[in-house]
């Protein structure tokens, strides 16, 4: 089994204590568009700022990413992966989360979708995920608004 990684699964581990990558097994081949790294960055970048975290608490917070998605595969946003987010979905869906998708569908590959789990706790990113094929075993703990 291979996990595509949403964003917001990584948000919520760092900002909201949420354990959910805890239930990944110690196998699994795990991957994200290379775009989490920025969403992740801004969005520290904005609880800084904002005072939601002190600067001594994100020193913490990158070196734990870091560490965490040192075991992650990073897909780049290659010309294909970006022809194909500017198509058209089974359900409407913000420009990131059809990065990510479109990321998803690429590195699937032409396997079948229902061999990857698509990890996020967006609704409608869920939702098209499963309207796809893949699975999605977030979509109950689906957390609204997003963050991003």
């Amino acid at each position: 089994m291979r996990i595509y990684l949403d964003t917001s699964v990584i948000l919520a581990w760092f900002l909201e204590g949420d354990q959910t990558l805890d239930s990944i097994p110690p196998d699994t081949t795990v991957a994200s568009s290379r775009i989490l790294w920025v969403e992740f960055g801004r969005v520290l970048e904005r609880t800084i700022r904002t005072g939601q975290v002190n600067p001594e608490e994100s020193v913490d917070i990158k070196r734990g990413f870091d560490a965490t998605m040192a075991g992650v595969d990073r897909l780049r946003l290659t010309d294909s992966i970006l022809r194909r987010a500017e198509g058209s979905f089974p359900l409407v869906i913000r420009t990131l989360d059809a990065l990510h998708l479109s990321s998803a569908i690429a590195w699937l590959g032409t396997d079948d979708p229902s061999t990857m789990s698509v990890w996020t706790f967006d609704r409608q990113f869920n939702l098209c995920a499963a309207a796809l094929g893949f699975i999605t075993p977030l979509l109950e703990k689906v957390v609204e608004p997003n963050v991003l």
